[in-house]
């Protein structure tokens, strides 16, 4: 399956606390992964822990969830790995049973400095 973006989240400004969770609706049985590629601006924060992006899947149409990843990103200028100033980095996630016709995730952020944050989620 070819990369697809799925939704975009423009920059918004995030308030400290729990966000969601965010369900998907049935995932296509050919699904192996997803990219989310999160954007901040000049007001990102200079230090500490911002905000954690937890992951959860179900592969039973969401009467059962098991963890499945998380990221914490943290305050400071975001780089790429040669080193370079950058306000947008991706994070991918692989996805287990490939081939179940049940399978959902649900997404859940908690916020821990207030900041300003937009992303891509694209199904590769």
């Amino acid at each position: 399956m070819a990369k697809q973006t799925q939704i975009t989240l423009p920059l918004t400004s995030l308030s400290a606390g729990s966000r969601g969770p965010f369900t998907s609706g049935i995932l296509p049985s050919t699904l192996t992964g997803y990219q989310i590629d999160f954007t901040n601006d000049a007001t990102w924060p200079p230090s500490g822990d911002v905000i954690t992006v937890t992951v959860e899947q179900s592969n039973d149409s969401g009467s059962i969830w098991a963890f499945d990843a998380s990221i914490t990103m943290s305050g400071g200028q975001w780089k790429t790995r040669q080193g370079v100033p950058t306000n947008t980095v991706g994070w991918s996630v692989s996805l287990d049973n490939k081939g179940s016709a049940t399978r959902k995730v649900r997404i859940s952020l908690n916020v821990l400095q207030a900041c300003t944050l937009g992303a891509t989620v694209s199904s590769v």
